[in-house]
Order: structure tokens, then C-alpha cells, then sequence
């Protein structure tokens, strides 16, 4: 069966479609996800609701409003995110999905979108369909209720499926609106680091499932206003990242995107085994903004990792993996150092991102 045909079967069967899937079940693979926190102190960081976690990297599509340098020219200078960091907008592509002023990129940084989706107002669920060309993906789902406050979202939550039968991981559900218009192209990243999802079979089609569902009871439910969105991205070129012992933890992207700057980890990557206290000491570039992935990766993690050296901020994880940025600034370095608890396997990591000559504020050009 083609992907054109697998669509136009499961819309036939939309309808029918009835209990949600019982996440506990699981996939044979794991689910990899990215924890995310920017603060000094130390603490569990909030994740997708997965079955089973392991260490992957989400790519951040923040667009904080941009700024130009006082007393420079428009044209002389690259507008300037929140963050300090290089800002400019990307252009609609060919292959971009746009509805309701929300907005999937058919390309972020090396990876490429396979299927995306914007629901309709009040559609419960939905599915991606799409013949892959690897079996390295990520998948996201978001879900935005209007007219509900925090409290009363969070009683709902989006989850997927895979072949809309057997769930794999959930998301809780957000009030209000999404603050940007870029969809995150990142999300969970199914199988172990760097083996791909092993459900999949390229040049076979697949489909996954996106349903608004009771976070309490998993039951599919209706709620006014409610968008659902989702998307399958097949990944561009990774790291893998094995510990001490040869067995892989992580797999890491080699070009990420930030504000429309591609970043390039150009083999940047230190690691520490996270069985001792020993602190890892990467130096860092001059004259060039730059992105720092830190924490743990592995199983069984124990304590924080704390990240310093980045200007007036050190920031700490509690498991997973971060992605912290920093300005321009004069050659430098940063220090992972750990926390409490030593864990009793895997490593400490420290990647640095930069970015690429090709898209540097100083060039022109896409």
C-alpha cells in the first residue's frame, strides 16, 4: 500500500477510531527526549510523559523579537534575538506546512520534514502517514487549548501512536495560544542512540497517530477551540556518542539551528565518566556566537551537572541533555562539573555548536 493509499484508508476509518492507547504498553523500542532547564539551581527537568527515556537533542526554534544594534544601520548589522544571539527570519519554503498562523518547516538545519499536520479548531485527532527514506526520526505533537488557564490544560494531554495502535509517548496540553509562529521540528526521538526506530522499514509505509486524550485515563476527549498539531522530521547526519565501556548514549546532531543560523558541531564533543568526579574543561571559540549541549547521558543518572563559564550564568541539569547559548565573545572556556550523587554509569558530555562560516552574520546568503 502506497502512502497515497494509507491515507485515504485511515481518513475512511477516522470515525471508528476508539480508545486511546495504553502508553504503559510501550514500543519495543525506546524513546529518546531532550530535558530542557536555564536555571542556577539544580532540579528534575519537565519532559514529554515518555514510557522509557534515554538521551536525544531537540533543536530550538525560539523566535524572540529581534533587535539591531543602536547606531548601526539595518543593513550593516544581523538583527539580535533576546538571547543576544544572531536573529533573522527564515522564508516560507516549498514543502513548509502553514495553517492558522502556525507553521511546520519542510527544513531545519540538515533535517527534513516527512509529514506535518495542523488540525482543524475542535479536531481531536489525526494522523501522519509518509514512506520513510530512514529510520531516523523525530516526532513532536503540540497542543494548544484557547480560553483555558495552565491548570485547566493540563488535564488534557496529546499522545501518538504508531500505526494507531500502540502508544509511545504523550504531551501535556498548553493554554492559550503558542507565542511563535515555527512549530518545534523537534520531539522525541524513538529507538536507542544512534540504531534508528527499529518499527520502521524505509520504503514501507508508516503512519502515526495524533489524539487529544484525558491525561488521567487515556480516554480520546472534545474540547472547543482545542488545535493539534504534529510532525515527523527524518533526521540529518548525527554523532554517536558511546561511553566508556563502547556502548552508545547519545547521538548527536551535526548541524542544529538557532534563530535561522545553522550551528556545526564539527567533532566538538568531550566526555567524563560520570562514575567519578572528574570535570570536563572544553575550550571555547572567540569572535563567534556558539551553542553549548551539556549534561548526562546514559542510564541510571544521579545528581546535577552544573555548567559554568558561560557569560553571567551557570546554569544545572538533573538528567538529559541541555542546550545553552552564548554571544560572541574573546576565546574562552566552559567547565561540567558535578553535583551530589555519582551515577553508576554513562558520561558526562560537553558538545560545542558553531556557527556555520557559510550563514555567519558577517556573510550573506541563506
Amino acid at each position: 500500500m502506497n502512502v497515497t493509499d494509507l491515507r485515504d484508508e485511515l481518513t475512511a476509518h477516522a470515525d471508528g477510531l476508539g480508545t486511546a492507547p495504553d502508553l504503559a504498553a510501550g514500543v519495543a523500542g525506546r524513546v529518546r527526549t531532550t530535558k530542557r532547564r536555564r536555571a542556577v539551581a539544580a532540579g528534575s527537568v519537565a519532559t514529554l510523559a515518555v514510557v522509557a527515556l534515554a538521551v536525544g537533542v531537540v533543536t530550538s526554534l525560539g523566535r524572540p523579537a529581534p533587535s539591531v544594534p543602536a547606531g548601526s544601520p539595518p543593513s550593516a548589522a544581523p538583527m539580535v534575538g533576546a538571547d543576544g544571539m544572531p536573529f533573522r527570519a527564515v522564508p516560507d519554503a516549498p514543502g513548509d506546512v502553514v495553517k492558522d498562523g502556525l507553521h511546520y518547516r519542510a527544513r531545519v538545519a540538515d533535517d527534513r520534514l516527512a509529514a506535518g499536520f495542523v488540525g482543524d479548531r475542535g479536531q481531536g485527532q489525526f494522523t501522519l502517514a509518509w514512506e520513510p527514506t530512514t529510520t531516523h526520526v523525530s516526532v513532536g505533537a503540540e497542543c494548544y487549548l484557547p480560553g483555558l488557564t495552565a491548570d485547566e490544560a493540563s488535564v488534557y494531554m496529546v499522545t501518538v501512536s504508531l500505526g494507531g495502535t500502540t502508544g509511545f509517548f504523550g504531551s501535556s496540553c498548553t493554554g492559550g495560544r503558542p507565542q511563535q509562529r515555527d512549530l518545534p521540528a523537534g520531539g522525541a526521538v524513538p529507538g536507542e542512540p544512534g540504531q534508528g526506530w527499529t518499527e520502521l522499514t524505509v520504503g514501507r509505509a508508516a503512519s502515526v497517530r495524533v489524539q487529544l486524550v484525558d491525561a488521567k485515563t487515556s480516554k480520546p476527549v472534545s474540547v472547543d477551540g482545542a488545535l493539534l498539531a504534529g510532525a515527523v522530521y527524518e533526521q540529518g547526519a548525527q554523532t554517536t556518542v558511546n561511553d566508556f565501556s563502547g556502548a552508545p548514549v547519545a547521538a548527536l546532531p551535526e548541524v542544529v539551528e538557532h534563530q535561522g543560523y545553522r550551528y556545526r558541531l564539527d567533532g566538538r564533543v568531550a566526555i567524563a565518566d560520570a562514575t567519578s568526579r572528574d570535570e570536563l574543561v572544553v575550550p571555547t571559540p572567540g569572535g563567534r556566537p556558539f551553542l553549548v549541549t551539556y549534561g548526562f547521558a546514559g542510564t541510571g543518572t544521579e545528581g546535577t551537572e552544573r555548567l559554568d563559564g558561560l557569560a553571567d550564568q551557570s546554569t544545572a541539569i538533573s538528567g538529559g541533555l541541555t542546550t545553552a547559548e552564548q554571544p560572541a565573545r574573546p576565546e574562552g572556556t566552559v567547565t561540567l562539573r558535578h553535583e551530589g550523587p555519582l551515577s553508576p554509569s554513562g558520561v558526562r558530555l560537553v558538545a560545542v555548536y558553531t556557527v556555520d562560516p557559510a550563514t555567519s552574520p558577517s556573510t550573506s546568503g541563506r
